[in-house]
């Protein structure tokens, strides 16, 4: 997994002088433990979860939270004393202990912006100081909340699985929507028609009525009311990340195949649903699609599951409807043939 080039990885080595640490991004070439020796390395395996769908199954463990919350299940393999350093995280953490051993400590007193080791490419702290410890063994989970520090050591090599949540920023989400607004919208030119001529003595200045009518041009661009962004923000919890889009079929959609087979959703792929006053609107891979309340249990059963069998498949492949959104979806690549 680590030597693919569609899969992201990175190599954590802990070094006896400065910087004391070194940060290797991936793809990782073959032979590399030999090369690192036996002590103080991890290997880092992001999105596991969507390369190696059996995973999937940890995730269920987790839906007590919404499913649009849940970001990936990291894979942490550490030789002898292999660490990331002691460091924090801006987002909940489940670390499941898979295999072997590792000791954490965390440090739950504020962080200091200063508080970072200079001139590395990872964000370690300075200063910690540990007041709880557990050493975790197969089967063990340790939750951390965001922003309390920790420190993991392998004692022995080990398999630790990180499931991660996803919490944007205020900054990521104005981002995200200014940018849609600005690919989808019309502009609205600024005028002022019924301007009164002013003083040139004062034509350097900025007045009052001239901030108004500037703020109403910028509010122009911004659609009023909640549905507007509520439909946006369904496409944008739904897709991929950009290097995990799903390659789109080679073949065309038969609904006789999807009848004998089942289907199951592409491990890059996302689907999560909204309940409206008059529709229930599906999101896929950034995309949404509308259908009508009484099939709110099909577009539940389609979004809570990682495959459907020909036979839970079978009463809803009576509807016209279904049949064109089970088309628009595998067209995205979205659901593969339950067989392939």
């Amino acid at each position: 997994m680590a030597e693919n080039d569609t899969v992201e990885s990175r190599i954590v080595r802990e070094l006896a002088s400065s910087p004391f640490w070194q940060l290797e991004e991936g793809p990782i070439k073959s032979g590399f433990d030999k090369k690192f020796g036996e002590s103080r390395w991890t290997l880092l395996l992001q999105d596991m979860d969507k390369h190696l769908p059996q995973l999937t199954s940890i995730l269920h463990l987790f839906h007590f939270i919404p499913r649009w919350r849940i970001d990936d299940i990291m894979i942490s393999y550490a030789a002898d004393q292999g660490s990331v350093g002691p460091h924090v995280d801006e987002y909940d953490v489940f670390l499941i202990q898979a295999h072997g051993q590792r000791r954490w400590k965390i440090d739950t007193r504020a962080i200091e912006n200063n508080n970072l080791l200079p001139d590395i490419d990872l964000r370690i702290l300075r200063q910690f100081e540990t007041e709880q410890e557990w050493l975790l063994e197969p089967g063990d989970i340790l939750y951390l909340p965001p922003g309390v520090a920790h420190w993991g050591v392998a004692e022995g090599e080990c398999i630790t699985a990180s499931v991660g949540f996803r919490a944007p920023t205020s900054h990521d989400l104005l981002e995200g929507w200014v940018g849609h607004l600005l690919e989808t919208g019309q502009a609205e030119r600024f005028s002022d028609p019924q301007r009164s001529i002013i003083d040139p003595q004062n034509a350097a200045e900025i007045s009052p009525d001239d901030i108004d009518s500037l703020i109403k041009c910028l509010n122009s661009a911004l659609p009023q009311g909640k549905e507007a962004m509520a439909e946006w923000l369904g496409c944008y919890l739904s897709e991929p990340k950009p290097h995990l889009y799903p390659e789109l079929p080679d073949s065309d959609f038969d609904v006789a195949v999807i009848a004998a087979s089942g289907i199951r959703r592409h491990g890059f792929s996302q689907l999560l649903y909204r309940k409206g006053d008059e529709e229930i609107t599906l999101y896929a891979d950034g995309e949404s699609f509308q259908l009508p309340p009484e099939l709110l249990e099909f577009v539940a059963m389609l979004s809570n599951n990682e495959a459907l069998s020909a036979e839970e498949l079978a009463p809803w492949l009576q509807h016209e409807l279904i049949i064109e959104r089970l088309e628009s979806l595998y067209e995205l690549g979205v659901i593969l043939r339950g067989n392939d």
